[in-house]
């Protein structure tokens, strides 16, 4: 019996676990937060909202690169934003298709309140379409003989 392939939702592949820094702190904090997350990006939070994603690029082209100090130059002077967002119930193809038509590799996902639940990035995207590969190549390979 042929499985009925259904698409593959936001939520079936999104990280849970967002890490967040508020707008207003300094990007010598963000800096040592990524650090010690072993994370290249932050969601920039102000209240409970999603207001940009700070990346290391952000603040190396941005902040260093623009000679500020990064000890007085606020989070939010080099975020990126304003942030699209997907939602939990959308396709991952339809979340591919924003992330290239915008040139992000980031996608905060949002609940149907509007609350942050996950993040989605190209690597994210990338391990599922290897698996689809795989499950759909695996299906036409030989026998050796």
């Amino acid at each position: 019996m042929d499985e009925e392939v259904r698409p593959m939702k936001l939520r079936d592949l999104m990280t849970s676990t967002v890490y967040t820094i508020g707008s207003e702190q300094s990007i010598v904090n963000a800096a040592a937060q990524m650090r010690e997350l072993s994370v290249g990006s932050l969601v920039v939070m102000r209240d409970d909202a999603v207001e940009g994603i700070l990346t290391t690029w952000d603040m190396i082209a941005g902040c260093l690169g623009a000679g500020h100090d990064p000890h007085d130059c606020p989070v939010f002077r080099h975020m990126s934003s304003p942030v699209h967002t997907g939602r939990v119930d959308m396709e991952a193809v339809d979340a591919a298709r924003v992330m290239a038509e915008r040139g992000v590799s980031r996608l905060p996902v949002v609940d149907d309140s509007g609350t942050m639940v996950g993040i989605v990035t190209y690597a994210n995207l990338s391990r599922v379409m290897e698996q689809l590969t795989r499950d759909l190549l695996g299906g036409w390979q030989r026998p050796v003989i």
